[in-house]
Order: C-alpha cells, then structure tokens, then sequence
C-alpha cells in the first residue's frame, strides 16, 4: 500500500478491495471521501479503503 495518505480533489485513487479507479471529489478532514465513479455516481468511502495507484510511467532497462 502507498504510505502517503493525503488526497486531493482530482486524484486518481484504486479502492483497494475491487481494484477499481475512481476520482476523488469532495475531501473530509474526518477520514472519508467523497469518490466518483467512471459510471457516473458519487459514493462515500473511508481513505484507508483507497489508495494512489504506482505510476504508470514505469522506465525499463534492457
């Protein structure tokens, strides 16, 4: 899991059960967020149930 915790509104996250990315859309200082689904619904969900995928530009060495 990423160690770093703090979300921001826009963030691409994975909700770590499902593997799903979704963005962030609202933060709460309380230890929730509001995520929007690619389908198009907003759901609130706890931020250790998240987290920052690796990036995807990964470098190669051959």
């Amino acid at each position: 899991m990423n160690n770093e915790k703090t979300l921001n509104i826009g963030d691409r996250v994975r909700i770590i059960s499902t593997g799903q990315e979704v963005t962030v859309d609202q933060v709460s200082a309380y230890g929730f967020s509001v995520i929007k689904f690619n389908s198009g619904g907003t759901y609130r969900f706890l931020n250790n149930k998240l987290e920052k995928p690796a990036s995807t530009h990964m470098s190669y060495n051959a």
